[in-house]
């Protein structure tokens, strides 16, 4: 019987486990140890590439790192929110979870730094921790295994004892403007002063000059003043974390950014009535077709209502789509939308960098 295990069990904390590449002795500890079912809703052992993925929506740009553990422990606290919904009496229970990625030592000679990262989420809270290490596969993970029960224990329990200095530590306290992004009631907030009535909507990962050029092509054809609009919530992916959201902020600078958990048009539409967006040619391919309704004619239809009702328009610029730049003009979507679109030509704006290119090759052009 383990006694940090005990102590985590007797807590009001219950969460869920995601854990890949190391730290699986994390699990076998807890649901060892007797009351395992007062803490632990559901563990999952992804370690197929494809099952990370599928946990993720895709597969991450790199699998053992910090942002993955993120999203992992993002994964699993709104698992742990699915699975207590129901539950009147959860009310008061906190709700976490946790992610870990590792790559530790094994018995096939492994390229780069043996490390480990991994992550705690709450309502309120958004830990990440790493470390690197330098030994035997046993060794490594009994530390690591030390590790993730000391950052645990700081983390959920005592706020009170430090954590180890050998450890790089991230941390972002949400505040009251934040926290209902989390929550599932639609709900919007702004950094900055902006009306919300011309809004480029992104994931902004990274942002780039493409997305400043954009907006500032929108405010010259509206007159009106635009602000970004980043949406914690993905309708395939888990949520932003508060570092995420933190970061994303920051990298945005002075420009107003409308933070929203609302993944589809459609919510935003409910959320900013009368607001032009501004999106990419294929992006407003997707808002047209089917499949991105279940395939439910009626669904469709009910989105397309909302625009009209709501007085949604949409300024749509050209991409460059498997080596053809593609404008409004080549899409063959629904009349009701079409006529709520305008289009941007191409000598108003062309710029075929995007926030993946910028990922993979950090050289492109970027802000």
């Amino acid at each position: 019987m383990s006694v940090r295990a005990t102590e985590l069990h007797d807590s009001a904390w219950l969460g869920v486990f995601y854990l890949t590449g190391g730290g699986v002795s994390l699990l076998a500890e807890t649901l060892n140890t007797p009351g395992a079912s007062q803490t632990v809703l559901e563990a999952s052992v992804p370690y197929a590439a494809t099952a990370l993925a599928s946990l993720l929506g895709r597969a991450p740009d790199q699998a053992t790192s910090a942002a993955t553990a993120r999203q992992l422990a993002m994964a699993a606290y709104e698992r742990a929110h699915a699975l207590v919904s129901a539950d009147a009496a959860t009310d008061a229970v906190s709700l976490f979870g946790f992610g870990c990625t590792a790559s530790l030592a094994t018995n096939r000679v492994k390229k780069g730094t043996h490390r480990a990262h991994w992550a705690i989420q709450s309502a309120d809270d958004t830990f990440t921790f790493s470390a690197t290490y330098d030994g035997d596969r046993d060794s490594e993970e009994q530390l690591l295994l030390e590790q993730m029960w000391h950052t645990l224990r700081h983390c959920l329990i005592t706020r009170e004892q430090p954590v180890d200095d050998t450890l790089m530590e991230l941390h972002a306290r949400t505040n009251p403007q934040l926290r209902p992004l989390l929550q599932p009631t639609p709900y919007k907030t702004c950094i900055g002063t902006s009306d919300g009535k011309l809004l480029l909507p992104g994931s902004f990962n990274p942002i780039h000059d493409g997305h400043r050029q954009m907006l500032t092509v929108a405010e010259t054809m509206t007159g009106l003043q635009g602000s970004f609009e980043l949406a914690v919530r993905n309708a395939d992916k888990p949520s932003l974390d508060f570092l995420t959201m933190q970061e994303r902020v920051s990298s945005i600078g002075d420009t107003p950014i409308w933070l929203t958990n609302t993944p589809t048009f459609e919510g935003k539409a409910l959320l900013f009535p009368g607001t032009t967006f501004v999106l990419g040619v294929d992006t407003l391919a997707r808002i047209g077709e089917l499949r991105y309704y279940q395939n439910h004619v009626d669904l469709l239809d009910q989105a397309l209502a909302t625009f009209v009702q709501t007085d949604t328009q949409f300024l749509v610029f050209g991409r460059l789509i498997d080596g053809q730049f593609m404008t409004l003009e080549n899409l063959h979507i629904p009349a009701v939308l079409a006529a709520r679109c305008r289009s941007v030509p191409e000598s108003h704006y062309r710029n075929d960098v995007s926030s993946t290119a910028v990922r993979l090759d950090p050289t492109q052009t970027r802000s």
